[in-house]
């Protein structure tokens, strides 16, 4: 069901674009921040299907805590209840990239949130969760079921090891559309908002 996004040549994109500029540098402790009312769909897949923006597509901020029990909280806050979701699956992606303090080597993960409308023609309904290790190109978690979301955010709990136990890391996350149900072997149809605002580097990741 996860599409084909997670591969070594985007992990190429990644280290040869993010690593040598300062367009994401958020640790653990810190919170990103966007513009309200800033979401537009960005083809990334041939589609005449054209979905209609909603308020949960729009990403008002993004934040990383750790929480008592040592799991990551994983959250982001939107303009609008993610639960409400019609029609086509919406996803919510986060990259976490860091360098291994031991082995001095990139880490990259990709943490999945696809919601499937009720109302949709996907197999699968409803909240789920993935984690993919795109630096040795195999999950870490597989899609799982999960529970409702809070109103107005996307949050998860993970236990850290899912990505590698870091002690800090840098991220971004979008929100993504797919509105066909027949190939999900490939990238959503639609980017609508990321935090912090990078559309080209969206785009280069699924090139």
């Amino acid at each position: 069901m996860i599409i084909a996004f997670i591969s070594a040549v985007l992990i190429s994109f990644l280290v040869s674009t993010l690593s040598s500029t300062t367009v994401i540098s958020s640790s653990l402790t810190n919170k990103i921040e966007d513009t309200r009312d800033d979401s537009t769909l960005v083809r990334l897949y041939r589609t005449n299907i054209i979905p209609e923006i909603k308020d949960y597509h729009d990403i008002l901020s993004a934040n990383v805590k750790k929480v008592n029990d040592h799991k990551l909280l994983l959250s982001i806050e939107l303009a609008g209840d993610a639960n409400r979701n019609e029609k086509y699956e919406t996803v919510y992606i986060w990259v976490i990239y860091y360098r291994n303090s031991i082995s001095g080597t990139d880490q990259y993960y990709s943490v999945i949130i696809p919601n499937f409308a009720i109302d949709s023609q996907f197999e699968a309904v409803g909240w789920n969760l993935a984690i993919f290790n795109n630096t040795e190109n195999s999950y870490t978690l597989p899609l799982s079921k999960i529970p409702s979301m809070p109103k107005n955010k996307v949050e998860v709990f993970i236990d850290p090891n899912f990505v590698g136990n870091p002690s800090s890391f840098n991220y971004l996350v979008s929100t993504m559309i797919r509105v066909n149900n027949t190939f999900l072997d490939k990238p959503p149809d639609y980017l609508v908002d990321s935090a912090p605002d990078n559309d080209l580097f969206w785009l280069r990741w699924f090139a």
